[in-house]
C-alpha cells in the first residue's frame, strides 16, 4: 500500500478523532462555566465572522505554495494550543477572544485537510470514502473514550485529548508527500480569487448547491448545537452522550465504502440529494416522538445520511473547482458560506433554545432538510437539461 495513503488515513483517524473529544461536550463545558444559550450562540457568531474571512484566504495561500502541508501543520498546532488555553477560562469575554483566534487558524483546517485527502485519493485512484471512514473510526473511539474520561476526571480532559490528537496530525503530515491535484505548476499564474468566484456563479448546479446548503445549514444549526444539552435534559449521563456520538460513527465505516461505490455509479449530485432526503425523514422521528430513545435511534439512522453527505458534498464541490483551486473552493463553500449561515443562525437558535427548549429546533431541521432536497433536485435537473 502506498505510504501517502497509509498516513492520510492515520491523519483522518486523529483529526476527526480530535473532534470526538471536543464537540459532544463543548456545550456542557460552556454550561459548566455559566454561559447561557444566547452566549453560546454569540460564540458561534464570533467564530463565524472570523472563519468566513480566514478560510478562503488561507486556502488561497495553500493552493499557491509549493508545500501546502506546512500551512496545515501551523493551523493544527495553533488550534491545539488555543483549545488548551480555552479549557482554563471561565470569563465569557476571554472565552470569546480565544474562540476568535482559534477560528482564524482552525476554520481553514477542514478544507485544507479535505483537499489533501482528495489529492491523495485521486493520485492513488482510491475513493475519498476509503480515507474518510478512518475519521469516523477515530470519532467513535474518542467520543466514547471522552464520555468515560469526563465522568472520572472532568471536562478539562477532553481538551487535552484534542490537543494531543492535533499534534499527532501534524506529525502524520511530515511523512505525506501529497501531489498537486492538477498538473499546473506552482510558478504558473493563478486566476484571481474574484475570477474563481465569478466562475462558480456561472455554474447553475453549484448555485443550487449553495442555496440548498444555506437552507440546510441554517435550519440544522440549532439542533446540532444543543443536542447534547437536550439529551442531558432528558436524563442522559455524560457516558450516554459519548455513546450517542460513538455507535453512529462505527456504522458509518462500511457505509462510506458503499457511498464510494454509489457515487461512482450514480454521481456525487444524486447521492447528495438522497442524503438530504434521508436526513429530513430521520428528523421526523424526534418530531413525532421526542424522547431520549428517539434521539438515540435518530443518531443511528443519521449515520446513513451523514456517510452519504460527507462523501458526496466534498466530491461534488471539488470536481467542479477550477484546476489547482480545490482548497479555495472548498473553503468558500464549506467555511465561508457555512460561517455566514452560522453567523445568522447561532444567535437565533440560542434564543429559541433559551425560550422554547430544543424540541422546536428539530421541527426546523426537518423542514429545512426537505426544502434543501427540493432545491438540489430542481437545480440538478435544470443543470442536466441545459447540458443535454
Amino acid at each position: 500500500m502506498n505510504r501517502n495513503l497509509v498516513f492520510i488515513r492515520l491523519y483522518y483517524l486523529f483529526w476527526l478523532g480530535a473532534g470526538g473529544f471536543i464537540y459532544p461536550f463543548i456545550s456542557l463545558f460552556y454550561k459548566q462555566q455559566g454561559l447561557s444559550g444566547t452566549q453560546m450562540g454569540l460564540l458561534g457568531t464570533v467564530a463565524s465572522i472570523i472563519g468566513l474571512v480566514s478560510a478562503p484566504l488561507i486556502g488561497r495561500i495553500s493552493d499557491n505554495v509549493s508545500n501546502p502541508r506546512r500551512v496545515l501543520q501551523i493551523c493544527l498546532m495553533g488550534s491545539a494550543v488555543l483549545f488548551l488555553i480555552l479549557s482554563q477560562q471561565s470569563v465569557f469575554l476571554w472565552i470569546a477572544v480565544i474562540i476568535a483566534f482559534e477560528a482564524m487558524i482552525g476554520a481553514p483546517i477542514y478544507p485544507l485537510s479535505d483537499a489533501q485527502a482528495l489529492n491523495v485519493a485521486n493520485h492513488q485512484k482510491e475513493g475519498y470514502g476509503s480515507i474518510r471512514l478512518w475519521g469516523s473510526l477515530g470519532w467513535a473511539i474518542t467520543a466514547f473514550l471522552g464520555g468515560w474520561i469526563v465522568e472520572r476526571t472532568g471536562l478539562v480532559s477532553v481538551f487535552i485529548g484534542y490537543a494531543i490528537s492535533y499534534g499527532l496530525c501534524a506529525l502524520m503530515l511530515v511523512w505525506i508527500t501529497t501531489p498537486k491535484s492538477q498538473t499546473q505548476k506552482i510558478d504558473e499564474p493563478r486566476p484571481p480569487l474574484m475570477d474563481v468566484i465569478q466562475g462558480l456563479l456561472h455554474d447553475r448546479a453549484l448555485i443550487g448547491l449553495a442555496i440548498a446548503f444555506a437552507i440546510f445549514w441554517l435550519t440544522s444549526n440549532g439542533r446540532q448545537q444543543f443536542e447534547a444539552l437536550y439529551m442531558q435534559q432528558l436524563g442522559a449521563s455524560e457516558r450516554i452522550i459519548g455513546l450517542a456520538y460513538t455507535y453512529p460513527a462505527i456504522i458509518e465505516i462500511p457505509i462510506m465504502l458503499w457511498a464510494d461505490k454509489l457515487m461512482r455509479k450514480y454521481g456525487a449530485g444524486k447521492l447528495l440529494t438522497l442524503a438530504l432526503l434521508i436526513e429530513s425523514l430521520v428528523m421526523s422521528i424526534i418530531v413525532i416522538s421526542p424522547s431520549l430513545i428517539s434521539i438515540l435511534f435518530m443518531r443511528l439512522a443519521s449515520s446513513v445520511y451523514y456517510s452519504f453527505y460527507a462523501i458526496s458534498s466534498i466530491a461534488y464541490a471539488s470536481e467542479r473547482a477550477p484546476a489547482g483551486q480545490s482548497a479555495t473552493v472548498l473553503s468558500l463553500y464549506f467555511v465561508t458560506l457555512g460561517s455566514t449561515i452560522s453567523l445568522v443562525a447561532s444567535p437565533i437558535t440560542g434564543m429559541i433554545f433559551d425560550r422554547a427548549g430544543a424540541y422546536p429546533l428539530y421541527i426546523i431541521a426537518m423542514v429545512g432538510a426537505f426544502a434543501a432536497w427540493l432545491i438540489l433536485v430542481f437545480t440538478q435537473n435544470n443543470s442536466l437539461n441545459q447540458t443535454t
